[in-house]
This record gives structure tokens, sequence and C-alpha cells, in this order.
């Protein structure tokens, strides 16, 4: 008799990592002032000093897109998706202000140039904005580092057909979790989440281009600074 058959059970998954995925309604724009006013101002090698792939502009020194005029239509809409994020989603008050730190160009041409695992810290939130994504370009993928079902250490690991103890992963013991990208979205998420580029496939076309950015959360100045956490409005910053 199978363990199906003898016993009756509920799963409860918890605390979730929460991925925001939206459509932007001025992307046409948006990507028409990108390669004819911003583009030319950030384009950086594609390979760097040391002779390997470049797939970012921050570091090259160019993280600072959202400083220009001619992306403020693009940084306003991307600022009202971050405050549906975190208002909607996450179910936090309108009691904050979003702050722009970092913006940068995200860059491949073949499956093989691909963006290491990695995170954003210390920003709060961060995402990324497709402005051309072709065909089986890279997807973005998320990885748990808290592993909360990992029972011991390596047990959910997977190196080769031999060297493994799964048969088969599930939402429950899967340790990574890609998006396939598609030009004309913005996907934001936590900026201590890890995360990545995979390919999905062996080839593709043109030129896959991502704006990726970081953002802080502060209290409005409208706010009474009665919070443990979190930071307070930049007016009573002070650098000395």
């Amino acid at each position: 008799m199978s363990i199906e058959e003898v016993v009756n059970y509920q799963l409860h998954n918890i605390f979730p990592t929460s991925v925001y995925v939206g459509e932007m309604n001025g992307h046409v724009r948006h990507k028409e002032a990108f390669y004819n006013k911003i583009y030319p101002k950030y384009q950086f090698p594609r390979i760097n000093a040391d002779g390997d792939i470049n797939t970012v502009s921050e570091s090259e020194g160019k993280p600072i897109i959202h400083t220009e005029e001619s992306a403020v239509p693009m940084m306003k809409e991307i600022t009202e998706h971050i405050k549906i994020y975190y208002m909607e989603i996450l179910g936090l008050r309108d009691v904050f202000d979003v702050y722009h730190t970092k913006s940068w160009i995200s860059r491949s041409y073949n499956s093989d140039e691909l963006v290491p695992e990695h995170l954003h810290s210390p920003s709060h939130i961060s995402y990324a904005y497709y402005i051309n994504a072709p065909e089986g370009s890279h997807a973005i993928s998320f990885y748990d580092k808290k592993k909360g079902n990992e029972l011991f250490q390596g047990v959910l690991d997977y190196y080769h057909e031999d060297d493994t103890f799964m048969d088969e992963y599930t939402f429950e013991s899967t340790q990574k979790y890609s998006l396939h990208t598609k030009e004309g979205t913005i996907c934001i998420f936590p900026s201590k989440t890890s995360h990545g580029t995979d390919s999905v496939s062996e080839v593709f076309s043109d030129e896959r281009l991502a704006i990726s950015g970081d953002c802080i959360i502060t209290l409005k100045e409208s706010e009474r600074m009665k919070y443990s956490v979190g930071h307070i409005n930049p007016k009573y910053w002070r650098r000395y």
C-alpha cells in the first residue's frame, strides 16, 4: 500500500519571497528615448581591460542612468511599479519615498554571456526593466540561500545523476527559480535576494538589454519619526 493511500496531510508553504513582474505602459516611448539619448552616453566595451566579457555598465563607472533628464518619464513609471510592489503586494503603508541610488545597463549578445549569481546589498529594492529581449535570450534566476527545507547540508543538492538524493525537484525542494524575460516588462524584488541569469537556448540573435537599478525607501518628511527601524527622511541626514 502506498504512502498516499494511508496518510492524510496538508501542506503549508510559509515565508515566501515575492518577485513582481509588471508591464511598462510607456515602453515604446521609453525604448526610443533610451536608444536615442541614453545609450550613446552609457555605451561600454564588450571586453574589459582584463580581457573578460563585460555584461554591465556598472563595472565601467556608469551606474547613474536615473540622473538623466531623458530618463525621467521612465523612472517615474518604474517608481509607480515599485510602490505597487511594496504597498499592494507586501502590504506596507504609504509612508515612504523611493530614492533611486544606482541604475545601469545589463547586456549580452549570446548564451555564454551570463550575469553570475550576486545580490545588491545594501539597497532595499532592486529591479530589471527589459528594454530589448530577443527570443531565446537569458532568463533571470533567483536562488534560495535560506534553504528552509534543507534537512542537512547538501541533501537537496544535485551534482550529477549518480550523486544526488533527489528523484525530482519540486517547489518545496528547489533552490533556484527562473523567470523568462519579456521585452517591456519590469521585474522587482528585494535587493538581498541572490540572483543572476541563465541560458535558455544555445543561441539567440540581437542584443538582450535591461536597465537594472537599486532603490532605498525612506520615511516621508511628513511622517513622524516614531519608528525604530528604517531610514528617516534624508532632510535630516548630515555629512561631517
